[in-house]
């Protein structure tokens, strides 16, 4: 093979292949030695370190240390306690990597040494000179917070998830309990605006409940010769958009203004499902009565 189009097949194959990424992580706005990044488990960060420097280094609170390599163990120390880690180099030009493992992430590394720095003598030419304290240095990591942002929205939207699903199951329809669906509407199209998505009573009282933000209707009542008549009511749910009715009937009639008429007829209706025998006010309490003996005390 031609040695040019070799060169040009090896210089494309080079170009095609992987970016390496390298992460600098972020200054506090406090103080610039103080410093975070975003953790990516196909990046490695920067920490920039000298002789006579730790750096402290946060990793997420529960993570566990599992074990940690050094490219070159001689030069720096290492020591850790729970989500904390602490590394100081131990001599000058020690660069290397560090890879710490946990029982839920791998870190990657990359240490420089940065206790020197260059300048040009007085006849121009360069010179490596050495910092006379480590706190000149600027760019030193006393401390390394790694963060979760992608970690903590998931988790943020899974609790907004549990919360919304708990607040749902709160609501009268799923309150523990036996319900009657058994619910026929009349559909005249000029009241669909006011019908009900849905209505269940509990044989105790009936529920009826409506699109959210909507113009909640009049509920009635009607009896066995056949008038309507008004019924204690009073507004619930989270959206406001349920009336709960504080009796069941065999048929219910929806008004809104003087045109639009919703008719309701529960075929579900058994009055002795409703009896409440337990002399309270909740039926899943029961009432106990004390009786007394001949000597004051009770039975």
């Amino acid at each position: 093979m031609d040695r040019k189009v070799l060169c040009i097949t090896l210089l494309a194959a080079t170009l095609a292949g992987p970016v390496t990424a390298v992460e600098t992580p972020r200054s506090s706005p406090y103080d610039y030695r103080i410093k975070s990044v975003v953790y990516n488990p196909q990046d490695t960060v920067i920490v920039d370190a000298v002789v006579g420097l730790a750096t402290h280094i946060t990793v997420s609170p529960g993570e566990r240390y599992v074990t940690h390599v050094f490219g070159d163990s001689d030069a720096w120390s290492f020591a850790h306690v729970e989500n904390h880690f602490f590394i100081k180099p131990k001599e000058a030009h020690g660069d290397t990597n560090l890879t710490i493992v946990t029982d839920k992430r791998t870190y990657h590394i990359l240490l420089r040494y940065i206790g020197d720095y260059q300048t040009r003598g007085a006849n121009g030419r360069p010179e490596t000179r050495f910092i006379r304290t480590p706190w000149s240095m600027r760019q030193a990591t006393l401390e390394l917070t790694f963060t979760y942002p992608f970690e903590e929205a998931q988790k943020a939207n899974a609790a907004r998830q549990r919360a919304r699903v708990q607040s749902a199951l709160a609501a009268p329809e799923f309150a523990p309990g036996r319900r009657n669906f058994s619910y026929q509407m009349s559909d005249e199209p000029s009241a669909r605006s006011i019908a009900p998505i849905n209505v269940w009573d509990d044989y105790r009282f009936t529920y009826f409940k409506f699109p959210a933000n909507a113009e909640l209707p009049t509920i009635f009542v009607i009896s066995a010769d056949g008038k309507e008549s008004t019924v204690n009511v009073r507004t619930i749910g989270r959206e406001r958009n349920i009336i709960q009715a504080q009796m069941v009937a065999r048929e219910w009639r929806i008004r809104y203004g003087k045109k639009m008429v919703i008719g309701l007829v529960n075929s579900g209706f058994d009055p002795n499902q409703g009896a409440n025998t337990s002399g309270t006010a909740a039926p899943n309490v029961e009432r106990v009565e004390k009786v007394e003996s001949k000597d004051g005390g009770a039975l």
